[in-house]
């Protein structure tokens, strides 16, 4: 009796030790599993980035700006490379023309800037805050209408920066083109040292109002601001221009500079992605401007660019501004959307289902078929037994031999059985009913086995 209790006690003992050891092989390989899903960040908010933003010149504030947000990105084991270039239009450039390499996914774009309606190039949004086009001048210089401008000269930044394309593109107006304006690209800082010595009338900025860079150069050439007394009759003829106010004192308030308020031009910045962002590069990118800029969701999608008619916008940023924040498959599923979007695989699983559900209709409609066959055969087999009978009365001297009866069923039993084994191997058959096949196979296979005998 000692032994039988032993010998259960120890058969207790190995089940508790190999529960055990499943429990600990259950948890190794769960860890195992959620390390391995760790390693591809699928939940980080733009941990997935891996892109390039063109900004502008290491001084203004787009360099700033992307410089900021590649920190905040390398904080979530993210990749934002910040390129200076020289300005919106060298932007535009490398997007366009830069399909092949895919350096460049992003940039910050002047609104305004020209850009090419086939070049694959779509919108993402604005920046809340517009740029300001300001006008340095001597402190000692009078210029308040647009006539004082005749025959002034104007440094309009590097060549291809924005800057230089807005203020070309505003004196090119009708109503300004006799004005005889010289335009000099240079350098942002030695078009003010030039003004400040006489070499040139005017220097151009397209920068933030509150840019430390601005502040720094009028106080250190001690420059003015010039506002003309029509501009707002210059600013109304663009949609995508804006009037804002320098207030007094913003750079200084003890002497004071401005001396008085100032109306100068606005515009807004666009971010513009290219063909080689894919959807996750662009979720995460928004994702990651709308943790850097509180109000930047709020100020979008734009209400209006000077682009719009050529660069849409985006599909994703469309959906990012509506909800506010990452669906449940850019977060963690970004290379599945990355192949799709995903509204189309919701279609495709849709679509998948009712494909699956026509091929089991398909499927069964194929057993029915079978089945009543099959059954009509089994009642003429039975007629035919009935009629061999001895001493039947059914028996007909007129009628086909039973022979030939007992030959015409066997084929069609065995095209039967046939057609239930072409079934069973079909691409169309759903997995699980070739057991429904086989088990007429084996009915079929009874009613030959009651034929032949």
């Amino acid at each position: 009796m000692s032994s039988r209790t032993n010998e259960n006690q120890n058969r207790l003992s190995i089940s508790r030790r190999r529960g055990s050891l499943r429990a600990v092989i259950i948890l190794v390989v769960a860890a195992l599993v959620a390390a391995l899903i760790s390693t591809f960040g699928l939940a980080r908010q733009y941990g997935y980035l891996r892109a390039s933003l063109l900004s502008g010149p290491s001084t203004g504030a787009y360099y700033d700006l992307a410089t900021h947000l590649a920190d905040r990105a390398k904080s979530d084991e993210g990749t934002l490379i910040p390129v200076a270039t020289s300005g919106s239009i060298e932007n535009v450039n490398l997007l366009a023309h830069g399909h092949a390499s895919c350096d460049a996914k992003f940039a910050l774009v002047q609104d305004g800037t020209p850009m090419q309606a086939g070049a694959g190039l779509e919108l993402l949004g604005r920046l809340p805050e517009p740029e300001t086009l300001v006008l340095l001048t001597r402190r000692d210089n009078n210029l308040r209408t647009f006539e004082d401008l005749r025959n002034k000269s104007i440094g309009i930044g590097p060549e291809g920066s924005g800057t230089a394309f807005l203020v070309r593109e505003l004196f090119a107006d009708s109503d300004l083109a006799d004005l005889k304006i010289n335009m000099l690209a240079t350098d942002l800082e030695e078009q003010a040292r030039s003004v400040s010595e006489g070499r040139l009338d005017l220097a151009a900025y397209v920068i933030k109002s509150d840019a430390r860079f601005l502040g720094t150069i009028i106080r250190k050439y001690n420059l003015g601001i010039v506002e003309l007394n029509d501009l707002s009759g210059l600013v109304d003829r663009y949609r995508w221009l804006s009037l804002g106010r320098i207030p007094a004192g913003r750079f200084s308030l003890v002497p004071p500079i401005p001396e008085t308020d100032k109306l100068t031009p606005q515009v807004n910045t666009l971010l513009i992605a290219s063909s080689c962002a894919k959807r996750a590069d662009r979720i995460a990118f928004l994702s990651l401007l709308s943790a850097e800029i509180p109000d930047f969701i709020k100020s979008n999608p734009p209400a209006w660019t000077s682009s719009a008619a050529t660069v849409p916008l985006a599909p994703e940023a469309r959906q990012f501004f509506a909800t506010g924040e990452m669906q449940f498959a850019d977060r963690y599923f970004p290379w599945a959307v990355n192949l799709m979007s995903p509204v189309y695989w919701v279609y495709l699983l849709m679509a998948a289902t009712a494909l699956f559900n026509g091929m089991r209709g398909l499927s069964r409609f194929r057993l029915w078929r079978i089945d009543a066959a099959r059954e009509k055969l089994e009642g003429e087999i039975q007629r035919l037994s009935s009629q061999l009978e001895p001493g039947s009365s059914r028996q007909s001297p007129g009628q086909n031999s039973s022979a030939d009866r007992r030959a015409d069923i066997l084929r069609r039993l065995t095209e039967l059985h046939r057609r239930c084994q072409r079934e069973v191997s079909s691409f169309v058959t759903p997995m699980g009913d070739e057991m429904f096949y086989r088990y007429q196979q084996s009915l079929i296979d009874r009613a030959i086995a009651a034929l032949k005998s």
